[in-house]
């Protein structure tokens, strides 16, 4: 795909999180007259239970493949789980995890739209001038605007007549944005040195 189709993408899923704001709050109640409140809880939780397990499952296929990057990506995403746990301790609302796999989609398409042409400009600067990290900058860009946009949608919710600004929305939002880039960091296949 081309990438003004891809920038297309990133906007249009963008444009959504903001248009579906106002009504989160409704659709959660229509939901709950349809099904009990702890019903509707346990399928948020069961959704976010199938995300750890898909994640739990990747990073035993790094172990077993022997992946170089298997502890880093078990490591970050145990802390981000640890730390959610964490969080979940004091949020009055459950349904506030939705934010983890909504800037995860997030923040893989925009690293997805920065994609292979920032990648491989910043191989060939390496090349030329050496320094480690220099290739994860689309990842740090992608974090850098998930971040933003995160914050935007909770100044955003602050004028809603229904929706609430909230602290650690924001920091689920962030947390949720560098969630999706290990997980795209993750299954994107090792390089060796030969072949950069």
């Amino acid at each position: 795909m081309r990438p003004s189709g891809k920038w297309t993408v990133v906007s249009v899923y963008t444009t959504s999180l903001f248009v579906a704001t106002p009504y989160l709050p409704r659709l959660i109640r229509t939901a709950t007259s349809q099904w009990s409140k702890s019903g509707v809880s346990r399928f948020v939780l069961g959704v976010e239970i199938v995300i750890a397990l898909a994640l739990t499952v990747l990073a035993v296929i790094f172990l077993i493949q022997k992946k170089k990057k298997s502890l880093v990506f078990i490591v970050s995403i145990g802390c981000i789980f640890f730390l959610s746990f964490i969080i979940y301790q004091f949020i009055p609302n459950p349904y506030e995890f939705t934010h983890l796999p909504e800037y995860a989609v997030l923040s893989i398409l925009i690293v997805w739209a920065l994609g292979e042409s920032g990648v491989k400009s910043k191989r060939i600067h390496a090349r030329e001038n050496p320094k480690p990290g220099i290739i994860k900058k689309p990842y740090l860009i992608s974090s850098c605007i998930t971040g933003t946009i995160g914050t935007i949608d909770e100044i955003y919710q602050h004028f809603l007549p229904n929706r609430h600004f909230t602290w650690y929305d924001i920091l689920l939002n962030i947390l949720g944005g560098i969630l999706g880039l290990l997980i795209f960091w993750g299954i994107k296949k090792e390089r060796s040195p030969e072949s950069s």
